[in-house]
């Protein structure tokens, strides 16, 4: 293994972080390796295999300011090293690259989201002058990502905007949209906008929570009630019944108690007038 050229890729990320010549050590700030990889070239060869490496291609950082593990690497197409631009080492520069990796190296595990979609990216932005001349002037800064406005789309000026990470993951293709007084949103704008997190509204929703439970404020939607000895939130009761949150809820509200609480079709009107007169006695 020790002759193959993706253990060299190991050993010159390994010489960057660790050489003992202070001089050929990276010139940026403190570079690392992971412990999983940093003694261990084994492990990096058996991650490189299953994620892209092919011969032609060079280890890329997506974020530059960051060590070598893997959810930070990928492999991209290796470009011409003449400094043509002075810009090869910069955010921007790597936001390029990766954008074409991404649609052009069906070796990656993301490729069938992209490339494998049909997704391209358009001829002018092969080159990286064209890329960074539109990237300048239509409000790119750091912490933004490059980001395409029909996510069935390609990468070309017109499709494409800087966004933050939140923006993006509201522009998927499995974002979830719901409606609420007739106001369809993402759950993650309705957090935003309510205060409420994003994992409580999910929670609501799949528990069958309607429109006005899915912002109730947290204290009622989660009222714990004891049934045979369990105690469990509400909305948790009525998932595990197969009923809506709101049926369980109204029963509650009217004083039902117990095992009837979850039954399923209409309630026994003489049963739930004894359980609450019982209850008032």
């Amino acid at each position: 293994m020790s002759g193959t050229k993706v253990y060299k890729i190991w050993k010159t990320i390994r010489l960057k972080c660790y050489g003992r010549n202070i001089d050929n050590r990276y010139k940026g700030e403190n570079l690392w390796i992971c412990d999983e990889w940093r003694d261990d070239p084994v492990a990096f060869v058996s991650w490189a295999m299953h994620n892209g490496y092919q011969e032609g291609l060079e280890l890329a950082r997506k974020d530059k300011d960051d060590g070598y593990y893997p959810e930070n690497c990928v492999f991209v197409i290796k470009k011409e090293t003449k400094k043509t631009h002075g810009m090869r080492w910069t955010r921007l520069y790597n936001i390029w690259s990766l954008m074409h990796s991404r649609c052009e190296n069906p070796n990656l595990d993301y490729y069938e989201r992209y490339g494998g979609r049909g997704i391209l990216v358009c001829d002018e932005w092969k080159q990286f002058a064209a890329f960074e001349e539109w990237a300048l002037n239509n409000g790119y800064e750091d912490g933004l990502s490059i980001d395409r406005i029909n996510v069935n789309g390609n990468y070309e000026p017109r499709n494409c905007k800087w966004s933050t990470n939140l923006e993006q993951s509201r522009n998927k293709r499995n974002s979830v949209y719901i409606t609420i007084n007739g106001e369809s949103k993402t759950i993650g704008e309705w957090s935003e906008m309510s205060g409420i997190s994003y994992r409580t509204i999910q929670r609501r929703l799949y528990s069958g929570c309607n429109e006005k439970a899915l912002l109730a404020p947290i204290g009622e939607h989660w009222q714990h009630v004891e049934i045979n000895g369990i105690i469990k939130p509400l909305s948790v009761w009525a998932k595990e019944a197969g009923l809506q949150y709101t049926t369980v809820q109204r029963r509650y509200k009217k004083g039902v108690r117990g095992q009837e609480l979850l039954n399923k079709g209409r309630l026994n009107n003489k049963a739930h007038f004894q359980l609450t007169f019982d209850l008032d006695s």
